[in-house]
């Protein structure tokens, strides 16, 4: 089975075939633009080429930039609306708690929810990576479907990000747009020449329109092509995969049947047709169905749930959890996301909801841990900000979860909510917990793994808006000597003794391939060394990141057991290598 990983990877060389078919359509525009300008301007073959180049790669490149690497922008131009985290309208809440829910249980960061002004059933997934992706649903879905359904939606949704179709997606709206926007240009010239002054100015125009709109049909044709042969194998697969997610066959396909039983699933919105092949179901009738038709969709999840879908068991408290549960939902876990946000204290997920109070909970967690250092932590926090220190103080006086998997669901609620703030605002709280961490001179694993958990979903995503991400891009063999020390930290950290550990690391480090070495000296036992190893195996490529989680898994699967400090570590490292690890290597 192909993991979170080869997907992908996998996404990065599928899109040569979307390259072929945007090519060909770029060929068949400029041979008819070639044919009609040499009819009117003699030996104009060299202008013909430049006048088509101009068509398409202008399009092209506009809509590259506007969309950007983040799947809101996609959500915007659908007319999509976010939902903020402290709603109180009861179908944004219920789409809300789903799409936490899914996350906390895959372990990637909870995305922002578009809810588009559409009376039909239908979603998508847009982004280029589990940490951009946003999650866009129809008003119809949130108020038509039961939870049982559109969480089996959601779960669909979700399989497009961890099997990297969104990246597809992605690059191919821009090639869509550029293929279909001489088509664009001449429905409107038509358009306004025919709605304009009668005469031979408006006819003019509306003729110029005419061309314009049959040369466009040839980039639309391929447009289309394309569109198809995106989406109708990976429509098959993600709804699959949201039966496996969901175990529940049932809310997927109540959901595909409600959209079979309405009348018209056409979207409203006039950008609908170049984001067809994204959506959950065919949101645009054209002549290359976009989808696999709806019955087939609905026969297959019929066929899983007589008993195709195989139930794997449950794994055993703190065994090795295999690594083809990375970029998924692990059997058992969305009940467990799910118990764990209901066993929250209300006021503890309604501050983690709100801008003003998200801040108070990640405060919380750490203070909690250890009440002896939390009069001198929140000493530091009251000389800047009484008004925090006043949120802290009402978050603290419910008991807070006593469970790692319960805290750290806590701060990723909050960490969803503070990635929406201003970035002044948040590095001006940023650096005050970074000197409350400080004030007894020493900081935690908890503690740490919490700011890597901020860095990560809050930080990154902010300077993501400035138009900087991270290169992902080294090889392990680059960064031979950081990825040593990182697997020997955890082997440590596990381990109860050093011989104990020199095996768990020499088991990681077979599994990489990666020269043996000795476990790191005890200089180099710090949280310093670690957060400089991070830094440079944050760049590693996906299949690389691969090796590297395989290795670390392996080092604390060695002894059959998970410790609270091998999953926080674990945890760490997921973070910077932006790979989602469910919550399920914690005993």
């Amino acid at each position: 089975m192909a993991s979170f990983f080869d997907h992908q990877e996998r996404a990065q060389s599928r899109t040569g075939w979307l390259v072929v078919l945007f090519l060909m359509g770029s060929l068949g525009i400029t041979v008819c633009v070639t044919v009609v300008m040499a009819m009117v301007i003699p030996n104009s073959i060299p202008l013909a080429i430049g006048v088509s180049v101009l068509l398409i790669g202008v399009p092209f490149l506009f809509k590259l930039a506007t969309l950007g690497s983040s799947g809101s922008q996609v959500a915007l131009a659908m007319g999509g609306q976010l939902v903020s985290p402290e709603t109180g309208d009861p179908a944004e809440r219920k789409v809300l708690n789903v799409v936490e829910e899914m996350a906390i249980a895959s372990g990637m960061p909870i995305p922002p929810v578009y809810v588009l002004d559409e009376p039909g059933i239908n979603a998508f997934a847009a982004g280029t990576s589990p940490q951009n992706a946003v999650i866009g649903v129809s008003r119809g879905s949130i108020e038509l479907l039961s939870r049982d359904e559109l969480q089996g939606v959601m779960a669909h949704e979700f399989s497009h990000i961890f099997h990297g179709d969104m990246k597809i997606n992605m690059r191919a709206i821009a090639a869509i747009f550029g293929l279909m926007a001489l088509g664009y240009v001449g429905y409107y010239l038509l358009r306004g020449g025919s709605m304009g002054r009668r005469g031979k100015g408006g006819g003019q125009i509306a003729l110029v329109g005419l061309a314009f709109l049959v040369l466009g049909a040839i980039g639309t044709l391929f447009a289309r092509l394309m569109q198809a042969a995106i989406s109708r194998q990976r429509e098959f697969l993600a709804d699959a995969s949201a039966v496996q997610y969901t175990r529940n066959p049932q809310g997927i396909g109540g959901a595909l049947a409600k959209i079979a039983q309405q009348a018209d699933c056409t979207m409203l919105h006039p950008e609908a047709s170049q984001f067809n092949h994204m959506l959950f179901s065919e949101g645009v009738r054209t002549a290359f169905a976009s989808h696999p038709p709806l019955r087939e969709r609905i026969d297959r999840i019929k066929a899983m749930a007589g008993g195709v879908l195989v139930e794997p068991a449950a794994p055993p408290s703190g065994s090795r959890v295999p690594l083809a549960t990375i970029g998924s939902v692990p059997h058992g876990n969305l009940e467990r996301a799910h118990a764990s946000l209901m066993g929250l204290a209300p006021a503890h997920l309604e501050s983690a909801h709100r801008g003003g109070d998200s801040w108070a909970v990640v405060f919380a967690v750490v203070l909690g841990r250890e009440p002896s250092r939390a009069k001198r932590m929140m000493e530091v926090v009251n000389a800047t900000d009484t008004r925090l220190a006043d949120s802290i103080t009402a978050v603290m006086s419910e008991p807070l979860p006593t469970g790692i998997a319960e805290q750290l669901a806590l701060v990723d609620v909050a960490c969803a909510t503070l990635a929406r703030t201003n970035s002044q605002t948040y590095l001006a709280t940023r650096t005050l917990l970074a000197q409350a961490l400080k004030a007894d001179g020493k900081i935690d694993l908890l503690e740490w793994v919490v700011t890597e958990i901020l860095r990560a979903r809050v930080e990154l995503p902010i300077a993501a808006r400035g138009g900087r991400s991270p290169d992902r891009s080294r090889q392990l063999r680059d960064v031979i000597a950081p990825a040593q020390r990182a697997l020997g930290m955890i082997a440590l950290l596990g381990a109860p003794d050093e011989a104990t550990a020199t095996t768990s690391l020499a088991a990681g480090l077979a599994r990489a391939g990666l020269p043996g070495v000795a476990l790191p000296p005890p200089a180099e036992r710090t949280l310093d060394s670690i957060v400089s190893d991070l830094k440079a195996l944050e760049s590693l490529r996906p299949a690389a990141a691969s090796t590297l989680l395989e290795s670390a898994v392996a080092c604390v699967s060695h002894d059959q057991a998970t410790t609270e400090q091998e999953y926080l570590l674990l945890r760490a490292l997921s973070e910077r290598l932006a790979v989602p690890l469910p919550p399920v290597f914690v005993q």
